[in-house]
Parts: structure tokens; C-alpha cells; sequence
């Protein structure tokens, strides 16, 4: 699923964590189901629960969190809210966690059956919704706790669009 495999690309990019050990990440469907329509039409949509483990993970959940929330709102905005992640977590001391995020996921697959060559074109959309209102892609992610005076910088991801 190429969706899958984009959200990993992007968590292990965001997340410096991750990105130092990318063994970290497990992902999984967990379940799922194929949507089609009968007859010659071959297009379908796949509906999965994906499952991210992220293993032995020191960071605060604002720094995994967040940059699965921005690819979200950009690649499946049409999530119900109160629905969209799912959490589970285990803490393995002081200093480390592991968790498991469960997200709904969909990708459309338009299959356009040529029946006179005896050919069919499978092309997996993953279209993309730009949120308009900002455009900036290199992002810094600040985190304040509850007894701290000031924000600190976590972590950095994007590009600076050039």
C-alpha cells in the first residue's frame, strides 16, 4: 500500500528519533478491506487500519504526533476527527515508551480495462490536499511543558522550497 509506506517515509523523515533509527518504526495492517464494483470495472479502494509501532521511543508524543496529524490533513483529510488515531501506549521505564498508533487509511486504485489490446492500466491516486492557508514547508515543532518558562525546539522537517 503506497500510502503506508508514505506515512513511514514521512514519520522517519520528521521525527529525529525515527530518523536516527528507523528500526524503531514497525508498521502493519492490521485489518482492512478491498471496495469494488461488480463487472468489467476493475477500479477498488483499499480501507485499511494501519498500525505504526514505534518501539523504545524517548521522545514526547507532541514530536510523533504532530507530523502524523500535518500528514493526515494532507493526505486523508476526509478522516472523522474523533475517529482518525487510535493510541495505545506501554511505558518501559522513566525515559522510554512504546506505543501504537492505529489510523484508518484509504488509496484508490482506478484500473481501466482496454479490452481490445487485452490490457489493463492499474494506477495507484494518492492525491494530495494542500492546506492553502499555509504554505510553508520547512517546519520547526516548539514544545512547552507544564513547568517549563519558555518553548524549546524539538525537532525540524520539509524542505525550505527551494
Amino acid at each position: 500500500m503506497n500510502k503506508l509506506h508514505a506515512l513511514r517515509e514521512h514519520l522517519v523523515q520528521a521525527v529525529p528519533e525515527l530518523e536516527r533509527d528507523p528500526d524503531k518504526l514497525l508498521t502493519f495492517i492490521q485489518d482492512g478491506n478491498v471496495v469494488f464494483a461488480r463487472g468489467q470495472h476493475l477500479s477498488h479502494e483499499y480501507r485499511v487500519d494501519a498500525q505504526l509501532v514505534v518501539t523504545d521511543y524517548s521522545g514526547s508524543l507532541d514530536t510523533l504526533m504532530i507530523p502524523l496529524l500535518q500528514w493526515l490533513s494532507h493526505y486523508q483529510p476526509d478522516l472523522v476527527p474523533e475517529e482518525a488515531v487510535r493510541l495505545e501506549a506501554e511505558i518501559l521505564s522513566n525515559n522510554s515508551w512504546d506505543l501504537a498508533l492505529t489510523v484508518r487509511l484509504t488509496e484508490r486504485v482506478v484500473a481501466l480495462v482496454d479490452c481490445e489490446a487485452g490490457r489493463i492500466d492499474s494506477e495507484h491516486r494518492m492525491p494530495e490536499y494542500p492546506i492553502e492557508a499555509c504554505p510553508a514547508t520547512h517546519w520547526r515543532l516548539y514544545v512547552k511543558g507544564p513547568h517549563d518558562d519558555d518553548y524549546q525546539l524539538k525537532q525540524e522537517w520539509g524542505n525550505d522550497g527551494g
